[in-house]
């Protein structure tokens, strides 16, 4: 890893070349508001949905409990954010932006309706609307120009009695739809897409997983009433994207004759990730691991490229000096998979108790200690403990790209949900006298602790090409499992926030869990509102 490079790509929400620097701060902050506000729902939600699992086992509904009560729940302690309604963007929230749930739009502030499609506020004794979601329940359209047309809502939708089937009004939504028409006020507009989005049109194969597209800022152009499908009259808006927004998956692509094909895209019809692999990118390694891990680990790189990264042995495990003689960590003997935590010797290990969720396996938002224990060899609890996260190895599919200013980095082509496990930094565990003549210190990795170093010059894995950022996507942890020594904890990298399908993965050199040796290069260009123009500080 070459120690001037850092997370190249430029902040992804509207152009900010004019904002002043307290401006600038002014989005970081409220950015790291909205992704907490995102991360807490999350977290609530899943242990609520572990809660309703053990005492419903019967109730088909508990998912749906679940997003509800953990909504209440941050309002009544007051941990939504944007709480005021306004018309535009709002800050915390780029264009491009996928969201989970529709409940999600309510947190933060970017659709406040829990169930209608229009949201609007009023503003001189009149109602403007701030944002729609496009969804399936009623005949919205996409057509091939980008122009979005959006039924009114009320009294005929696609499903349900057709005995409440009656007129649509101008009231409510549907009014301020026509006033913003006038107005030409701006509407946020959020798209449905269906199966559970990876950030560059690859879904499951189920449909039974949505997600939700912020697709920026449009205005009203027309608005038009005539019969709908089951002979009720209904407005039909015409909306059409500003320019000048940054382009997203859904702008991207032309979704033909209507909504459904967002909210019942068929696995036969997805397209080929675009932004995971550049027109002029070959595969040049189909797997780097050599089948050492449970997803191949591919290098694509420019045709004309000559330099591969092959100068080291793939390795899957660290490779620790005799003098490292390292002690069995003791083990719990559950049997039950370690779901009781209080009475789980390795989960009480952990200051706090706040280790990987019972139900997704992934990291808790905020914890008292950096050093997590996990459940282990010695440990009498099963593989499939909810308590082995990282021994498992790589659960997504990552690739190793030749970057413009950075030499190689690694992006993801899958999506990876916040708090996942992505992968371990990997290579020979050595103390400093035998680190500092190694053959590259651009892969030389302070563990934190006393003078013990992991060098992957030699032997590594697919983390020693991972870059730096000062708004990384990744963070350190140390965990610990197969060995009592904590000085020799293993460095486990996860997703700091949902990251999209083609996104580089980064995270900081500074680490204060461990961090790289002074390099060769010093100079950071990640081109982040955060970037304080060098590695190592």
């Amino acid at each position: 890893m070459n120690a001037s490079k850092s997370f190249g790509k430029r902040h992804e929400g509207c152009s900010r070349g004019s904002s002043s620097g307290k401006e600038l701060s002014e989005v970081v902050v409220k950015r790291r508001k909205v992704n907490r506000a995102l991360v807490t729902f999350r977290n609530l939600v899943d242990k609520l949905m572990h809660q309703y699992k053990v005492y419903e086992p019967e109730n088909p509904r508990v998912k749906s409990k679940a997003l509800m009560e953990a909504t209440m729940t941050m309002r009544r302690e007051h941990q939504w954010e944007n709480t005021q309604k306004c018309v535009g963007h709002i800050p915390g929230i780029d264009v491009g932006d996928i969201f989970q749930y529709w409940l999600e739009l309510n947190v933060i502030g970017l659709h406040r309706q829990f169930w209608n499609g229009i949201d609007y506020k009023i503003m001189d004794n009149s109602t403007l609307a701030t944002s729609i979601v496009v969804t399936d329940r009623y005949d919205n359209s996409r057509r091939s120009n980008g122009t979005l047309v959006y039924e009114g809502q009320g009294g005929n939708p696609t499903f349900g009695k057709k005995v409440s089937l009656r007129d649509q009004k101008l009231e409510g939504g549907n009014l301020a739809l026509k006033n913003s028409m006038q107005a030409r006020s701006p509407v946020r507009v959020i798209f449905k897409v269906c199966g559970k989005f990876d950030g560059a049109f690859s879904y499951s194969s189920s449909n039974s997983h949505y997600s939700y597209v912020y697709d920026g800022l449009y205005l009203v152009d027309t608005m038009n009433i005539e019969r709908g499908r089951y002979g009720k009259l209904v407005f039909k808006f015409g909306l059409h994207r500003i320019l000048g927004q940054p382009e997203t998956c859904v702008s991207l692509k032309d979704h033909g004759e209507n909504s459904r094909q967002l909210a019942n895209f068929s696995p036969r019809k997805k397209l080929k990730p675009k932004v995971c692999v550049a027109e002029k990118e070959v595969i040049r390694v189909k797997d780097l691991s050599n089948g050492r891990e449970k997803f191949t680990i591919r290098v694509v790189a420019p045709i004309d490229c000559v330099q591969l990264p092959t100068s080291f042995d793939y390795v899957v495990s660290n490779i620790y000096l005799k003098k490292f003689e390292q002690a069995i960590l003791c083990g719990c003997d559950c049997a039950d998979g370690c779901v009781d935590k209080e009475n789980c010797v390795c989960f009480r290990k952990t200051k706090g108790s706040k280790m990987p969720n019972g139900c997704n396996k992934r990291l808790a938002s905020e914890m008292e200690s950096s050093l997590i224990y996990e459940c282990g060899p010695s440990c009498k609890c099963s593989s499939s403990c909810i308590n082995r996260v990282t021994q498992n190895g790589i659960r997504f599919q990552l690739e190793i790209f030749r970057t413009e200013q950075k030499g190689w980095g690694v992006r993801t082509r899958s999506f990876i949900p916040s708090g996942s496990f992505v992968c371990e930094y990997i290579g020979e565990v050595s103390d400093y006298m035998e680190a500092r003549w190694r053959l590259d210190n651009d892969y030389i990795f302070h563990m934190g602790v006393g003078k013990v170093f992991i060098n992957a010059s030699k032997f590594g894995n697919v983390g020693r090409f991972i870059n730096h950022s000062c708004a990384p996507n990744l963070r350190i942890k140390d965990v610990m499992y197969d060995h009592s020594d904590k000085n020799l904890p293993h460095k486990m990298l996860f997703a700091l926030k949902d990251i999209p399908a083609g996104r580089e993965l980064t995270y900081d050199y500074n680490s204060f869990i461990g961090k790289f040796i002074k390099c060769r290069n010093n100079s950071c260009c990640c081109g982040t509102p955060e970037c304080n123009g060098r590695i190592y500080i």
